[in-house]
């Protein structure tokens, strides 16, 4: 596993990383890589999760509490899955692309953090119910905290796909955001 992450993230940050394209066959030598398609992946993902969180919700309107849970299985499978592939994917390419424009880097680093106190509020509720005893005391604050988890995932959406997202550009087209030329 973390020859896995050494891969991704590299073993030092002192060396420029060299970005690679996903239809390269050579061994993957890059430290961070540009994926083409991986805005329109992640906005699918965000699509599929946003369904899992309508079903859920839908359960716990018609009170059926076998498919409540079932919901919150999938929901916090889906979430946590694009959840992971952004930290290891989007974020890294981001922090890496962005480093030499002020504006866009600020931009992005605030976003991120504004995400990821989302994501661990979105956490902590999947943790206590998918990890805790299904007392009467959880049934009864169930609804509350799903629909705070789907309050906490809308301004994750909100955060991301029209702010961060327009930002993932092939490697040297970064500044083309903010007007910062290239260099």
């Amino acid at each position: 596993m973390s020859r896995f992450l050494a891969d991704i993230f590299g073993s030092t940050r002192s060396q420029a990383p060299r970005a690679a394209t996903s239809d390269s066959n050579e061994p993957s030598e890059s430290r961070i890589r540009y994926r083409p398609r991986l805005v329109a992946e992640l906005a699918q993902e965000h699509e599929a999760t946003c369904r899992y969180m309508r079903s859920l919700l839908d359960a716990c309107r018609d009170q059926d509490e076998d498919a409540q849970i079932a919901g919150l299985r999938n929901f916090a499978e889906s979430f946590r899955r694009i959840a992971l592939r952004k930290s290891v994917q989007l974020y890294p390419y981001l922090d890496w692309a962005l480093e030499g424009d002020v504006t866009a880097i600020t931009l992005f680093r605030s976003v991120r953090a504004d995400v990821e106190r989302c994501i661990l509020g979105i956490e902590a509720i999947l943790s206590d119910y998918l990890g805790g005893p299904w007392t009467r005391e959880a049934r009864r604050r169930f609804l509350t905290e799903v629909i705070r988890a789907a309050h906490l995932f809308g301004q994750v959406l909100r955060l991301e796909e029209p702010t961060l997202f327009p930002l993932y550009l092939p490697p040297g087209q970064a500044g083309q955001i903010t007007g910062k030329r290239p260099e």
